[in-house]
């Protein structure tokens, strides 16, 4: 499997080491925040049934996304990045017909949509235009994360999608520049290609939004960056620590900002707040990354069975963390979803890195198998 922190020995932690004491810092037995039943959040999970019945029974574990890298070359050098050294050795890119291949296949299976992340710029892909309109005929939803620069070249394909998130992490065209090692005029052109997106907007679709990981370096333009947001029509900004992986500490400090930081930060953006713009923002998130463990009290990850990563190589895998590859492009189907359950009861969770995007949705999920931990603080028999 091909991932950055198997081919370098930069990566900080790379096997994620802790002691089995560090389980016991776990403690936040009721875990909710303001995204919890919107647009970011794993509240969407009461729209798949079917799904939590499934893992309930040790049945129906296809994953209902995959998030696809369809090539490690990138535009940007985000200072932060976890995947960069992955891009210090040669250029990969994925089979797009074998991709398109096991989507159709996916599809029968449970796949309902596909969003495209990865280890490089997914819209510096040359293949995107073909691979985004067939998957679109196929009707399974399409969502992306982009630096936005290349967006222009690709609208009408965007057009069709559910979600443009932008990561612009900046108010300005000189920290932009510093912070993503690009110049200074990717910051103006940015700007004019999400406006340019919005304004053409079919049925108000796509869902747009600016992501801000956030550090010492840029906390200051959060507000510029939201006022932009407002400004040119972005549905929302979601504030997210800049975590200790990838080349921090090599290429930026690591970050300083407490749970007090982010908390006066975005309490401040509130008068920014309407039916129109959202700014979304996980407390735990910059709980667990200050404390290095995810505090999330559960013994098993289901993350495999809501969403499973495709790499540019074709590996499958359940838990980029963990390393746990559950298949390939090749692989049956029956096999995938064999292996899908295997890998879900392998994870050592004490390994988990922290502020990891499916532990609110495992924290959700293991309410439901397991109600009577929750049966009176939440009244779940009292509707």
């Amino acid at each position: 499997m091909l991932d950055n922190r198997v081919i370098s020995n930069k990566h900080n932690n790379p096997n994620n080491d802790r002691s089995k004491d560090d389980l016991k810092k776990r403690s936040l037995d009721i875990y909710e925040d303001d995204t919890f039943f919107d647009l970011v959040g794993y509240g969407k999970l009461i729209y798949h049934p079917e799904k939590l019945v499934g893992i309930k029974n040790e049945t129906n574990p296809f994953p209902i996304t995959a998030t696809v890298s369809l090539g490690n070359f990138c535009n940007h050098g985000c200072l932060w990045c976890s995947t960069a050294y992955f891009r210090e050795d040669d250029a990969f890119a994925i089979d797009g017909d074998k991709l398109i291949n096991w989507v159709t296949k996916a599809k029968d299976k449970g796949l309902r949509g596909i969003g495209y992340v990865g280890n490089g710029e997914p819209l510096a892909f040359k293949k995107f235009k073909i691979i985004s309109k067939k998957i679109n005929d196929l009707d399974i939803d399409q969502g992306i994360f982009t630096n936005g620069y290349l967006i222009d070249r690709y609208e009408e394909e965007l057009l069709q999608f559910a979600y443009v998130r932008i990561s612009l992490d900046a108010g300005t065209a000189g920290t932009h520049s510093k912070l993503h090692a690009v110049k200074e005029n990717h910051f103006p052109k940015i700007i004019q290609n999400v406006e340019k997106l919005i304004k053409n907007k079919k049925d108000n679709f796509p869902t747009v939004g600016f992501q801000f990981a956030t550090h010492q370096d840029n906390i200051g333009e959060l507000e510029l960056a939201v006022k932009i947001a407002r400004d040119i029509g972005v549905n929302y900004l979601s504030v997210k620590p800049v975590f200790d992986r990838g080349t921090v500490k090599d290429k930026i400090a690591r970050n300083s900002l407490t749970k007090k930081d982010f908390d006066e930060a975005v309490g401040n953006l509130s008068k920014y707040r309407d039916e129109t713009f959202k700014i979304f923002y996980r407390p735990q998130q910059i709980i667990s990354e200050s404390m290095e463990q995810n505090q999330l009290v559960y013994n098993r990850c289901y993350a495999p069975y809501l969403g499973v990563n495709i790499y540019e190589d074709g590996g499958i895998v359940g838990c980029g963390p963990h390393h746990v590859e559950v298949g390939n492009l090749d692989t049956p189907l029956d096999e995938l979803e064999k292996n899908i359950i295997k890998a879900s009861k392998s994870f050592d969770l004490v390994k988990c890195p922290a502020g990891c995007r499916y532990h609110a949705a495992n924290y959700l999920v293991n309410q439901v198998i397991e109600p009577t931990k929750i049966k009176k603080t939440k009244h779940i028999n009292m509707l």
